[in-house]
């Protein structure tokens, strides 16, 4: 059961990819997990499974909250997807009914751990004298990052002082 789960986790993230051919094959190799360590699962990429989002970069819930945000990217070249959308708050406090910045609250990011594969090269096999060199070979990673998403308004940390 949890082979399936992982499969269908590592499916979702590759179904971001839009840049892959169809029916191009890529070769995981799990380094988490009890007894996963070490497998090779082969996936075939389909590009025509896209990503769904229900909001955009322009997104208006973005601009009609109280604590506005912006999107920007963030571009890793190892990592898959290469390209993430990160939310940036634009105000330190919140916005009040009347549009001014209220100090009371504090602006802060909202956080969601995502997977995402990390290309690492493969390391190389010895070669015989005067043989030409393959191309470079990569192993894809499993690991997770900690995307911010959007703002969200909250009261400020106080710490008494004795």
């Amino acid at each position: 059961m949890m082979l399936v789960f992982r499969a269908l986790l590592l499916l979702g993230l590759l179904s971001l990819i839009h840049s892959t051919r169809r029916g191009h094959a890529v070769s995981v190799v799990l380094d988490q997990g009890g007894g996963l360590r070490g497998q090779t699962v082969r996936l075939l990429l389909d590009p025509s499974v896209l990503g769904r989002s229900t909001s955009s970069p322009g997104s208006s819930v973005a601009n009609m909250s109280l604590s506005p945000w912006t999107y920007r990217d963030s571009f890793v070249a190892s990592r898959l997807p290469r390209r993430i959308s990160q939310a940036h708050c634009l105000t330190s406090g919140c916005l009040n009914l009347q549009g001014g910045e209220d100090a009371a609250l504090e602006a802060k990011p909202i956080y969601y751990q995502a997977l995402v594969f990390y290309r690492v090269p493969r390391p190389s096999r010895s070669t015989k004298a005067g043989k030409k060199a393959k191309k470079k070979k990569y192993d894809l990673q499993l690991g997770t990052e900690m995307i911010p998403v959007g703002c969200t308004c909250v009261r400020p940390s106080v710490v008494p002082q004795q």
